[in-house]
């Protein structure tokens, strides 16, 4: 049910993320892949010398690497008043300027072109226009698609989103996460914010978990957490994860799409085998990172199910009207409610000035069924839905069946055609026999094309945009 009445920043006093590190003084807060190791105190003197290079509140755009270095500038600089835009560093140059025409941030932190040393770069633009007081962070929901749409977050977003996080996985200062996803990315973010508030340590990771160096810094680093989407879960069993030795290792998170079933219960076989933790959460940028879990204990017996609430949130259905679903196991549009709920967009600098919009209620675009336990399940996308020959065709669920059969697919199309991409080594014509057979579909109906991989974003969510482009252009 809707809450009666949302918190809002102004019911308490906001609280600047990274305002009390200091308080953690001599505990490990960050070691990069060769294991230099840099304390509370140490990162904080790095920050704060970076953040004394502002003249006053102004819009900085952080290029983001996974180093140190980036860490230090984004702490640094939100600390001193900032607020802050985060982009990868991947994105080609003339999408970067195009956000920076629109968005005019005073500065850039980023890397020097021709060296590994970071630098605060002026734009040109001058820091003259209207920031409000509460917003603290801008972030894209797009990866590496260079969208000029950001979601604007308060400080009381990422402080209360940290700290439900920090809640219901136990993080403590004894635990050490190791990098898997970008800094730009809102999962990868709220790694960093959750351990950090919690005087945790971090191990900073740009190396891919295909790559040696990896999964030495994973093992000699003795990293006790990681996070991942489900095409790192994927990756992991083609690794033969089960098979491998890692003491350390306590608790694995999923986030960012919906595993399949299949691989979520070989992960939960495979950490019941070797005493971890796999926790899967469901989350979106507008909502900061997180609003729901499900917790270990009840992995097993809710599988597929996103859990329930985060701690100071709610959820709940709404019908095509906008009414509660009372029923269980109807399906509606799932909308949270929390003070994680983002202040909203912003498509330009005009915007930076604005309240919030949202007021502490997001309808997530998301259809979800609620069972008789309260546990919430992602059945499909409100958008992610073809009409074929007058019938709704749920992309996601077509996605899941095909994969829980074993293949490798991204769904997209256009009304009356589905199109399936499968990668090389997919078998077309196992796939059109279970498009015919169990989706009831006829040949006419959709077509199968074959590439070379699935494109992904940089967070590793396959990107459906260049998918979209593909079938645009055939």
């Amino acid at each position: 049910m809707p809450m009666s009445r949302i918190p809002s920043s102004q019911d308490r006093p906001l609280s600047r993320p990274f305002d009390h590190l200091d308080r953690f003084g001599s505990q490990v807060a960050v070691l990069d892949e060769d294991g230099k190791m840099l304390t509370y105190e140490q990162l904080l003197m790095r920050a704060d010398k970076i953040g004394a290079q502002l003249k006053g509140r102004c819009l900085v755009m952080i290029v983001c690497r996974n180093d140190p270095d980036c860490l230090a500038g984004y702490i640094g600089l939100s600390r001193a008043g900032a607020a802050i835009m985060l982009v990868h560093h991947s994105l080609p140059l003339e999408q970067r300027q195009s956000i920076i025409d629109a968005f005019q941030p005073h500065l850039v932190y980023a890397q020097d072109d021709t060296s590994s040393e970071y630098a605060l770069t002026p734009t040109g633009h001058a820091a003259d226009f209207p920031i409000h007081e509460d917003l603290c962070l801008l972030l894209t929901t797009s990866g590496s698609t260079g969208s000029r749409s950001f979601v604007r977050l308060s400080y009381d977003n990422v402080t209360s989103n940290a700290l439900s996080i920090i809640d219901y996985l136990g993080i403590t200062s004894i635990d050490r996460a190791i990098m898997t996803m970008p800094m730009s990315y809102t999962y990868g973010l709220s790694i960093i914010h959750s351990h950090l508030l919690a005087g945790a340590s971090l191990i900073t990771n740009e190396a891919s978990l295909v790559s040696p160096v990896f999964w030495k810094a994973l093992k000699e680093l003795e990293a006790t957490s990681f996070g991942g989407v489900p095409f790192i879960y994927e990756i992991l069993l083609k690794l033969r994860f089960g098979r491998m030795d890692l003491p350390h290792l306590k608790t694995l998170t999923q986030a960012g799409g919906k595993l399949s079933d299949d691989v979520a219960r070989k992960m939960i076989d495979i950490c019941k085998d070797k005493g971890m933790r796999f926790v899967t959460m469901y989350g979106q940028t507008e909502a900061t990172a997180r609003m729901s879990y499900l917790a270990w204990e009840k992995a097993e017996e809710k599988a597929g199910s996103i859990g329930t609430a985060i701690p100071g949130g709610n959820l709940w259905l709404a019908d095509d009207q906008g009414h509660p679903v009372q029923a269980p196991e109807i399906p509606g549009e799932l909308v949270y409610e929390g003070p994680n709920v983002s202040l909203g967009y912003a498509e330009s600098w005009k915007d930076l000035s604005r309240g919030d919009d949202n007021q502490g209620q997001l309808f997530t675009g998301d259809i979800a069924s609620r069972d008789v336990d309260g546990y919430f399940t992602i059945v499909g996308r409100k958008k992610r839905f073809l009409k074929i020959v007058g019938h709704r065709i749920n992309l996601d669920e077509t996605e899941q069946i095909l994969k829980k059969a074993g293949h490798d697919c991204a769904c997209g199309g256009v009304d009356n055609m589905l199109s399936v991409f499968i990668p090389a080594g997919t078998d077309p014509a196992a796939v059109k026999s279970l498009l015919i057979e169990q989706i009831s579909l006829n040949p006419n109906s959709f077509r199968i094309v074959e590439i070379d991989q699935i494109p992904r974003l940089d967070s590793g969510k396959t990107d459906y945009q260049a998918l979209q482009k593909l079938i645009a252009d055939q």
